[in-house]
């Protein structure tokens, strides 16, 4: 047997079984399950609690995904952030990476596709590091982005000035150095900038 303690939070209601967190229910939850603060329970109810607490929380993660491709490290931010238990987390997570649901290598690819035309790639690079992915699978998944595509860094850092200092007196030492530290921040290649600016 196994005590269940209830605490209630706004709507939700945080379900402790022997002193562990397991996640929430809400009123309606509680009130169905028939569920009172305090009440011991068999093993075959706590698996049954603990099932549905793990349903919620992968349900909340698939809902995440079917908007968007997240990484590990941003579905368990998320999923933290709106009270699921960490246990449940993890769980979850690891079945998402079994079913590639989750996929470092194709949420790197497509990170690098959507950000290549306004970050430079030490800082794509250092961002997806970041979020928890393998910097070999990042650096590969970028190897393979640039022979795959007709990306030209060249290209994207002119364009980019063009379009931010168009207007801008390039000879001036102030300006230069104004948009190096931009490129810089950027993550760009800083000697192909200079070479645009010369």
């Amino acid at each position: 047997m196994a005590e269940v303690n209830i605490e209630k939070k706004g709507s939700r209601n945080f379900v402790i079984i022997d002193g562990e967190k397991i996640g929430f229910l809400y009123d309606s939850d509680i009130r169905r399950l028939g569920l009172i603060d305090g009440q011991e329970l068999d093993e075959a109810a706590v698996e049954e609690l603990r099932d549905i607490l793990y349903r919620r929380t992968y349900n909340k993660a698939c809902s995440y995904l079917e908007t968007a491709e997240y990484c590990g490290a941003e579905i368990r931010f998320k999923l933290k952030h709106n009270d699921f238990a960490d246990d449940m987390i993890e769980r979850v997570i690891a079945e998402l990476y079994e079913k590639k649901y989750l996929d470092d290598r194709r949420y790197a690819e497509a990170y690098i596709r959507s950000y290549s035309a306004t970050k430079g790639r030490k800082l794509i690079e250092t961002e997806l590091a970041y979020k928890k992915i393998d910097r070999e699978l990042i650096r590969e998944a970028y190897e393979e982005y640039l022979e795959e595509s007709e990306y030209d860094e060249d290209k994207v850092i002119e364009d980019m000035i063009r379009k931010k200092y168009g207007s801008a007196d390039l000879s001036d030492i102030k300006v230069k150095s104004k948009i190096i530290s931009y490129f810089s921040r950027k993550g760009f290649n800083l000697d192909k900038v200079n070479n645009h600016l010369t």
